[in-house]
């Protein structure tokens, strides 16, 4: 099998060659199945391109993108498969503009494709982190003339309320020791916010390492063991106590933010933070696993207009 891009071309040169492909992914024990009833079994129809329900009560026809992030687009599956794999491989992301060079589509096309690969990388049914948990805050995201773009002052207000949107977007993690990270966003910082992140991703019971930041202070004893490190004397490390693997995470997201994606409004903010923690938690395997992986994951459905708020488009 393929090693690398180059070699994915190479394997799946068609259209027909990649919904094979997919359906492979899709359905690994060679058995399609309907996504409106379930039915195990379906007839393949118009050469290959759909499927129609075996099920006489159903007896609906499907293609192998229905009821995936895919669903409704006219974009070639060849297309879509080549923007899950850079985006999942490349260690930083990659840019709509660049994206959308690499595979010959629009911009504003190359952005909403992104998105809606992002809402496959989402953790469906995160279980609760246990052990030992480093939790630790960012700040990643501000407000835009270009979310107001079209509304009046008395609509912008609105906006902005129903959006919390604030000039700058609070980002929280919380690595498990030697397992994966989870990454939530929100609008504003407080002991009350803090709290409720960690006791709804945390085990209680659990050990607890943050900084010396105050939204951490009193609470986390009540659930948790919970030390600290005080980073404004320079203490980075006090025996096992340290905050190191999170701030590991954050150099990388920074990273990709800053020289990728450049900047992030508050509204997108939390999808660009599960894609970065998806590459973060699969960064043991290869880049075929985590493509495969991807490819198996992509029950959903992300419209342009729940995407935007049926406004224009957006960049980055």
């Amino acid at each position: 099998m393929f090693k690398n891009l180059h070699e994915l071309v190479s394997q799946m040169p068609d259209e027909a060659g990649c919904r094979e492909y997919l359906a492979g992914q899709r359905w690994q024990d060679g058995v399609v199945v309907c996504p409106f009833c379930n039915e195990r079994g379906a007839y393949v129809i118009e050469g290959g391109k759909r499927y129609k329900c075996k099920s006489a009560t159903c007896y609906k026809k499907f293609s192998v993108i229905t009821g995936t992030v895919f669903e409704a687009s006219k974009i070639p599956v060849s297309k879509w498969l080549h923007a899950v794999y850079v985006l999942t491989a490349h260690k930083k992301g990659i840019s709509s503009y660049q994206l959308a060079k690499d595979i010959g589509c629009t911009q504003r096309t190359a952005w909403f494709m992104m998105h809606r690969i992002r809402e496959a990388l989402k953790e469906k049914a995160p279980e609760m982190l246990t052990g030992t948990v480093e939790v630790d805050e960012t700040y990643l995201s501000r407000k835009y003339a270009s979310d107001y773009v079209g509304l009046s002052p008395e609509e912008a207000k609105e906006y902005a309320k129903k959006h919390h949107l604030k000039s700058r977007g609070v980002v929280f993690g919380l690595a498990q020791r030697d397992g994966s990270i989870r990454v939530v966003a929100q609008a504003e910082s407080t002991k009350a916010i803090a709290l409720d992140i960690v006791k709804s991703n945390v085990q209680a019971g659990s050990t607890v390492y943050t900084d010396e930041s105050i939204l951490y202070k009193k609470g986390l004893k009540l659930d948790y063991t919970h030390d600290t490190v005080t980073h404004w004397v320079r203490q980075w490390v006090k025996g096992n106590v340290h905050v190191n693997h999170v701030e590991n995470f954050w150099g990388v997201m920074k990273r990709s933010v800053y020289g990728i994606y450049h900047h992030i409004s508050f509204k997108h903010l939390q999808a660009y933070c599960d894609e970065c923690a998806y590459r973060y938690n699969s960064r043991k395997i290869s880049d075929k696993e985590r493509f495969s992986v991807t490819l198996r994951n992509l029950a959903g459905r992300l419209t342009y207009k729940q995407l935007t708020d049926g406004k224009g488009s957006q960049k980055s």
